[in-house]
């Protein structure tokens, strides 16, 4: 089975995530593809504006779903 990750920045003020950004990446595991997951995320929020982070309450959420097409 392969694996494909898909990316959702959240605002907690907001209450809502915004459309996944699907990564070109796929998977060999589920496994891989969670730590990708939160990887890429701690990578991303680690560059963002931290009063925007902080102001609008921002984390990342993410899925692995089996690659259907794989």
């Amino acid at each position: 089975m392969k694996f494909t990750l898909v990316m959702y920045i959240c605002s907690i003020v907001f209450g809502e995530c915004g459309n996944g950004i699907k990564d070109p990446i796929v998977y060999p595991t589920h496994k891989d593809c969670a730590i990708a997951g939160y990887t890429k995320s701690l990578e991303i929020i680690t560059d963002m504006n931290e009063t925007d982070v902080n102001k609008n309450k921002l984390f990342f959420s993410f899925t692995c779903t089996q690659a259907s097409y794989i």
